[in-house]
């Protein structure tokens, strides 16, 4: 199996990569209001504005796709690309190693991000948007395999693969204690070649990732594959802006697009390009 950048499943924000720190100084009350004004009209429409969205730069499909030959940016800027339009934002991308966007996000050169507030660090400090979509991480197994997730127990004294430099925090004891053997991985090729080699029980998987996995590169030959129903953690994914720089202001416009887009199908159109 050939070698790809690690993708992500479970990594806490910040952990081991520098987090940025508390935002220095707190706003003044009047400036914020001054600029809540300025970027909203009467009818409460806000006007042209650029929203730089910070993504590191991995390949993580299906939410984000460097490949010039899809047929899609990925989830993140599609849909993002959808809340920002009608409110006159213009949506600007940059991909960069994720201490730098952290840190960059801090100083007010970036703007959005998408993550889950159980991944973040003191997640108070941000705006959050209304959920988006659920992120489901699974066990995967041989499609032979009896095993099924019911609960950590389940896996006692069983090895699992799973990516290097990620926290798993529903397994994270089970971990501590060795009721579960963790083996690492530097990529989800090698995590399902140790598996299909039988040198693991199961693979710590992200459900939307590998399902695009599949269906994209046959030659994993999913068939021996089997990936359990019930997950062992989920959350919910959302963007994360930082308080003080002005978007106070658009938040509940962007939750009303969000609404507005699982009302009318634009969300669910935008996911099924990528399932």
């Amino acid at each position: 199996m050939r070698d790809m950048k690690p993708m992500r499943y479970r990594r806490i924000a910040g952990t081991g990569t520098g987090l940025p720190g508390r935002l220095r100084g707190a706003p003044n009350v009047a400036a914020v209001a001054l600029v809540c004004l300025f970027f909203l009209s009467a009818e409460g429409t806000a006007y042209a504005r650029d929203l730089v969205l910070f993504m590191t730069n991995e390949d993580w499909p299906p939410y984000q796709i460097s490949d010039p030959s899809s047929k899609g940016d990925g989830v993140i800027v599609d849909v993002l690309r959808e809340i920002a339009a009608p409110l006159g934002l213009t949506l600007k991308v940059r991909e960069l190693p994720e201490r730098r966007g952290w840190d960059m996000l801090e100083h007010g050169e970036l703007d959005i991000y998408l993550t889950a507030r159980e991944w973040t660090e003191a997640p108070d400090r941000y705006l959050w948007t209304s959920p988006l979509m659920l992120n489901e991480d699974v066990l995967l197994f041989r499609a032979d395999s009896t095993l099924h997730y019911v609960a950590p127990a389940s896996m006692q004294g069983r090895c699992v693969a799973a990516m290097e430099d990620f926290v798993y925090p529903a397994l994270e004891p089970s971990f501590r204690e060795g009721a579960i053997k963790r083996i690492d991985c530097g990529s989800p090729y090698s995590m399902l070649e140790m598996l299909d080699r039988g040198r693991v029980d199961a693979a710590l998987v992200n459900r939307s990732e590998t399902l695009w996995l599949f269906r994209n590169h046959p030659e994993l030959h999913p068939e021996r594959f089997r990936m359990d129903k019930t997950p062992f953690d989920s959350a919910w994914y959302r963007f994360l802006l930082p308080k003080g720089r002005g978007w106070e202001a658009y938040i509940d416009l962007f939750n009303k697009r969000i609404k507005a887009m699982k009302r009318d199908g634009t969300l669910d159109a935008i996911l099924d390009r990528y399932r």
